[in-house]
This record gives C-alpha cells, structure tokens and sequence, in this order.
C-alpha cells in the first residue's frame, strides 16, 4: 500500500492484523503510555506495509526490538502501535572470507554472536543482556561500549541498510561489500536516529577477527586524580588497550571489585603472548601510583565488561537518572570532581570512558530531585544526553540536552522522511 488515501483510525487498527499477529499492547509501554495495539511482524513487506496504513490514518508508530534501550527518547507524544520487530531475525546473507554480514534487525546480538563465532569472528560490542538487544536497537540508538576505544564506533561497521519508510516503501543504501561508495549515506542518517526516520529492518555489517585472547587489568588508586593521571598516561603511551575506563567508588562497590577507591580498568585483546605481554606492562605502566593492582583472564574479561555496561546502558528506570556527558579526556577527571560535589551521595554511579571521553552518571533520589540534578548537569561538558529516567523526570524536558547546529537539518529530514510524524513522535531530538 503506496497511496495517500485516509484511513479512519479504527479501520486502520482493524486492518493491520493483515500483516501480522497481535500482542498483550501493556508488555510494550514506553514511559508509562501504553499503545491501542502491539503487532508483531515476520517480514520486511509487512513493515513497510503496516508504516503506510498508519501514515493513512495519522497514527503513531514506536518500533520495538527487545526493550532493553527503551529508556532513551522523550516522553512519546502519540503511542498508537507498537511494532514488535523480533520476527525479523533471520540471518539474510553471510560470507565470513569477505568479512560481511547481513542481518535482520530483530536477530538478537547473543544469537549474532553465535553465528560469528563459529567462524571465529565478531562485532565488537559489549551488551550487558546480549540476549535482549537487537541489531535494530544498536543502530537505531547509536549507542557503543567502551570497546570503541580499540575498535572504532558500530556506524563505522555497518556498510549496508534497509529501512521502512511510512510511505509504504523499502529503501537500501550501500551493500554487502565493504567500500560501497554507491548511493546517497542512509547508514550514517539512521544510526542513531531513534527510528524517527525509518524502521531499520536489515543492517550490513563487516565483521572483525575475534581476539584469541583476552585479559583486563584492574588498577586501584587513592584519588579520582591519581586513577585519571594513570589513564592519561596509558591512554597517550604506545600500549593499545582496547578499552579504558575509570569506575568512581560506588560502581567499584557495586561490581563487587574487591577493590576501594577509583579503579581503571583496561581492556587488552589479540595474540596470546601479545595480550599477556602488554597486561604486564599496562600494569607495570599505569600500576606506578596504585594501591592494588588484579588482572583478569578471559571469562572474568568478558564477564567484568558486560556487567559494566549495565551501568552504561539506557534501560528503562523507576527511580534513578541515568544520563551521559561528553567531554575531552583531558577534563573528565574535572568533570568527575563537579559531578562528586554536585550530587554528594545522591551520586549512584560514576564511570568515565576515557577511550571514548564520555562520563556515565547514575543519580538516585525523588522526582523532585532527579529533575534537579538533570538540570544542573544538562549543560555541563561538550553535550549531555539523559539515557533513562522515570517519565515524570522527563516531562517539559529534551533528554536530548543542547541543539547540535544541525537541528534545522534534522528537521528538514523529518519532513521529508516522516511528513505525519508517524515515527516516534516527540520521542526523538527536540522532540520532532
């Protein structure tokens, strides 16, 4: 269905179980709003097909993958449907000699991972409930890991996409081979654009050699200065983690470390003679200062970062804020320092990506003092995105903190993608 023709909304609502198959819409709830209906879908067509006779009748669509990243966006302004994506999961094309992959975007990334596996290989991305997150959630929220330090951002992976427009029609850019330079840049205008101009429902990827071995080094230090002094100086020497992160106390607590004070944890991964090689000398190099020093094998590797990142993440929360906040890595440990006296112990968890210069911070209290702390450090840093909170935070709110200068693009591309704000609305950057 491509044409323009008005749908009545209950005539609308009536003619999706066409294409699909009907859920308990209270398992789908964004923000408390709960949607009219929840489908589920097994086919791109069928994507495609349901966006335009929503388009046709006005109402609203929220794609749904496995929830897990639900917290990140506004308060919906219209939830009608909830498009639930997770029967889109077949592996579309695979040729590990090439390095590529084409997925479906409701295939989990725990299952992805298998796949790759088998033939040695992986997406370098870390996900503390691997089982839940879609590939179509990871591009959709743009949302990365430590391990970016090490192995570049997932949008420089991906080399091909399919997405749904409410128009009725599927649209690709680049392909299945790495340096497809054909076409106008879909991936990079989809990713992380929160579904607001597309449903993602295949994404192409070129895939990278997995690690034969891994190790972590934890380094305890007195001070958030002396932990910040320590990764400056790793993160500048000729040593290659591929991950570089500093925990403040109450993550250190919360991760049960065995460790107290501020922790750096780095992340190493090749060879094994190579990966044992540089765990000492990033021990013996950034170890200078602590006060306890513990290196991790592979399991405790993999294990320590996935539960990191549930402190990363933008699940949805009841009573915290969980936001982010850009800044070089030269200030985060200034950063920190504002945050620390900022919050006293309203401060939940604190980690600083020195790979990446972002800082994580998680604030517990009321309501009252959630939307306080938001306020104080929206503006703080090169920008600050508020990944979760409890609705009643964000409401009167952009979770998106300060306009890029390239707002007015964004707007101009949702009028030309999403003229009737089928997609998310309201959900995604200054609410369009």
């Amino acid at each position: 269905m491509t044409g323009t023709t008005r749908l009545e909304p209950e005539i609308a609502l009536e003619r999706l179980a066409t294409f699909g198959v009907y859920q308990d819409p209270s398992a789908f709830a964004v923000d408390g709003v709960v949607p009219r209906v929840a489908l589920a879908v097994s086919s791109p067509e069928a994507v495609a097909e349901v966006l335009a006779v929503c388009a046709a009748a006005e109402l609203g669509v929220i794609p749904w993958g496995g929830g897990g990243q639900m917290g990140l966006g506004n308060v919906p302004e219209r939830y009608d449907v909830a498009l639930d994506l997770r029967g889109l999961s077949r592996i579309v094309q695979y040729e590990p000699a090439d390095l590529t992959i084409a997925v479906q975007a409701g295939r989990t990334l725990a299952d992805l991972e298998e796949a790759l596996a088998a033939n040695g290989q992986m997406l370098p991305i870390d996900a503390a409930e691997p089982e839940r997150i879609t590939v179509g959630g990871l591009v959709a929220t743009g949302l990365g890991c430590p391990r970016r330090f090490g192995h570049g951002s997932l949008r420089d992976l991906i080399i091909g996409i399919t997405v749904a427009l409410p128009d009725g029609t599927l649209a690709k850019g680049g392909g299945i081979v790495v340096k497809n330079v054909s076409g106008y840049d879909m991936m990079r205008l989809h990713f992380g654009a929160l579904g607001a101009l597309g449903v993602i429902v295949q994404a192409n990827f070129k895939v990278l050699p997995a690690p034969e071995a891994q190790r972590s080094v934890l380094l305890a230090f007195a001070d958030a200065a002396a932990a910040a002094e320590a990764a400056l100086t790793l993160r500048g020497s000729q040593l290659a983690p591929t991950a570089l992160v500093v925990l403040a106390p109450p993550v250190v607590r919360q991760l049960d470390l065995g460790m107290t004070g501020w922790v750096l944890a780095a992340r190493c991964e090749g060879p094994e003679a190579a990966v044992i090689r540089q765990a000492d000398r990033l021990r013996e190099s950034g170890g200078i200062a602590a006060r306890e020093a513990d290196v991790l094998d592979r399991e405790q590797t993999i294990a320590f970062w996935r539960a990191l990142q549930s402190l990363l993440d933008a699940r949805p929360q009841r009573d915290r804020l969980r936001l982010r906040i850009g800044e070089r890595p030269s200030r985060l440990s200034e950063l920190a320092g504002h945050v620390v006296t900022e919050l006293g112990s309203a401060l939940a968890g604190l980690v600083l990506d020195y790979g990446s210069g972002l800082a994580y911070v998680t604030v517990s209290g009321t309501v009252d003092a959630l939307r306080l702390a938001w306020d104080k450090l929206a503006e703080v840093g090169q920008h600050a995105v508020l990944l979760a909170a409890p609705a009643a935070v964000k409401v009167g709110t952009d979770v998106f903190g300060r306009h890029p200068d390239g707002i007015a693009v964004m707007r101009r591309l949702k009028e030309t993608f999403d003229p009737d704000r089928v997609l998310n609305r309201g959900r995604f950057i200054a609410h369009l």
